[in-house]
């Protein structure tokens, strides 16, 4: 993998023909990108493999649910490993006082895989609403370790077990993360639903 100039070819088929990823100077985006592919060599691969099989498989330039969910993860993804089911049963029901203030203790010794550069890039200025685009896992479900979790999940992006579209992938508020603010640290702040929305009426009923 090398990082080189941006050019008129295709960003997914450059990186699939030759191992170059396109990367501007000075870029913050493009640094979190880049340091994406060193920390998830694998998930990385696995996303862009996908991506050329989904543009072959769709000519005319279709995107299609498979791209909107890749690209989704690969801007804003995390992973949230827990050992508690309910933590993981209460953000996908977006119970968030329940998963991140009575929970807390769970959320914080939650593994969390930071997958999408631009999710760090906002980061570094977080603001209200700021959203991850989340799969949750359970910690009993995954090999041990780092490297083993990259192959893991690169498996299933390149055989197509995961994912099939956008709804394979769970909001999460970040600033309700233990340790993003003093302010979650206070029950009440989980009732502002600018950032703490409830769950839309169609996904109860899916």
């Amino acid at each position: 993998m090398s990082f080189v100039s941006a050019d008129a070819s295709g960003y997914e088929a450059r990186i699939a023909a030759s191992g170059c990823v396109a990367t501007r100077d000075h870029n913050w985006h493009d640094l979190f990108n880049a340091l994406t592919w060193l920390n998830y060599p694998r998930i990385k691969a696995a996303m862009n493999a996908r991506h050329c099989d989904e543009i072959a498989r769709r000519p005319g330039g279709a995107r299609g649910p498979v791209r909107d969910a890749l690209t989704q993860f690969d801007e804003d993804g995390l992973v949230l490993v827990s050992d508690d089911m309910a933590l993981i049963d209460a953000l996908c029901g977006h119970r968030w006082r329940e998963a991140l203030f009575d929970r807390r203790a769970s959320a914080s010794r939650a593994t969390l895989h930071v997958i999408g550069h631009a999710l760090m890039e906002k980061a570094m200025s977080p603001h209200v609403g700021l959203c991850a685009k989340v799969l949750h896992l359970h910690a009993d479900d995954l090999p041990a370790g780092h490297e083993a979790f990259d192959a893991w999940l690169a498996v299933r992006i390149v055989d197509g077990r995961w994912p099939s579209g956008p709804r394979d992938l769970c909001p999460l508020p970040v600033l309700g993360l233990p340790g993003m603010t003093r302010d979650n640290t206070d029950a009440a702040y989980f009732d502002d639903t600018r950032q703490f929305r409830p769950l839309p009426a169609a996904r109860m009923r899916t």
